[in-house]
Parts: C-alpha cells; structure tokens; sequence
C-alpha cells in the first residue's frame, strides 16, 4: 500500500526487511518480452491475442533478455507488471525459465507487502508504473536500478533516466531498446 499525501510518495514499510540487491532490474513483461497485445480468460489464463498480435507467442522475446544478463550475473530482478496481481507473482515466476526465475527477488505488487484489500489493490492499479517502480525502490534500497518497460506515461523525472522505453509491439526486439539495455546494465557494473 502507499499513501498518498500533498507531498511525494510515501511508501509503505513493512515489518520484516525486503529482499533486495546491490543492481535490481524491474521488468514489465507484455510489450516488454513479448507483444503487448495480451488477454486473460477466467478458464484459459493469459494468451496472446490471435486478432491484435497474429504470430506472436507469450515470452517470445526472453531469449533476447537472458542474453543481455548473461554477462551480469548479479542483477537482480523484480517483476514490474500487471503479472504481479494476475496471475500472480508465483504463477508468473513458473512460465520462466529457471535461469531468469533464479534472478527474481519479488515483485513490485505482493499482497504480503501491500495487503490483500481490495481498496489497497485498486490504489495500487491506479498508481502509475514509474511510481509503483519508485516506490518499491525506495523499500529496496539498491545501489543501482534500471526499469525495462513499455509503460512510460507519468514516470517522475528524477527516474525517467533509470528507463529504458520499450514500444508495445517490439520491446526487446528492438535492437535500440537492446543496446540502451546493455549501455545501462555496463554502467551499473560501472557504478
């Protein structure tokens, strides 16, 4: 949960001390490692839309990810997505691969943390992402951060040169988007 005040964002602490890490990577995932044309079903789950995205598959750009980690074995990673609330961090968590999964430490949405009320999850729904990303780097405390997403709109300045901007349709297909990542991912080694 946050609290929203006159001032800035205050996040809310919890008791016990998050998982964090020195470099932490928050990662969106539709139209970040796959297109962002995604639809849920109560009885299907999550899949690409035929219509909207015709030929592209669920996580089709992951291999593009665990490449350019490779040769950053510490980074960290934190789940930065709508996956956080449905299906859920760990659900998420299975349809990675071991490699990536290995990396995450948590999500920026976990109902141990910002509880399971539902006026805190529609606060946090409301919230936009480059706040929702602020806010839990403020509870982490990593020495270093980057944001892969293809939700831009409202990040505050004084984080919008931790982003790396994806578009919907491309993400990390991009050879741009790939190359910023990589600029990133060397000066966070840097650091």
């Amino acid at each position: 949960m946050t609290t929203m005040s006159a001032g800035p964002l205050t996040p809310y602490i919890p008791a016990s001390t998050p998982r964090s890490a020195d470099v932490i990577l928050y990662l969106d995932l539709d139209g970040v490692v796959h297109h962002e044309k995604v639809l849920w079903h109560p009885r299907r789950g999550i899949y690409m839309s035929p219509y909207q995205a015709p030929g592209h598959v669920l996580f089709e750009w992951l291999p593009i990810l665990e490449e350019e980690l490779a040769s950053h074995p510490s980074v960290a990673l934190v789940l930065s997505s709508t996956w956080c609330i449905r299906p859920g961090y760990a659900k998420t968590l299975q349809h990675l691969p071991e490699k990536l999964r290995s990396r995450f430490i948590g999500g920026t949405y976990h109902k141990r943390v910002h509880g399971a009320d539902p006026w805190n999850l529609a606060s946090f729904r409301s919230t936009p992402r480059g706040m929702q990303v602020l806010a839990d780097v403020q509870r982490r405390k990593p020495r270093c951060w980057i944001a892969l997403d293809d939700d831009v709109e409202d990040w505050p300045q004084l984080a919008i040169d931790n982003l790396v901007a994806c578009e919907g349709n491309t993400g990390l297909s991009d050879p741009e988007v790939q190359r910023e990542l990589r600029r990133k991912l060397r000066q966070s080694a840097a650091a």
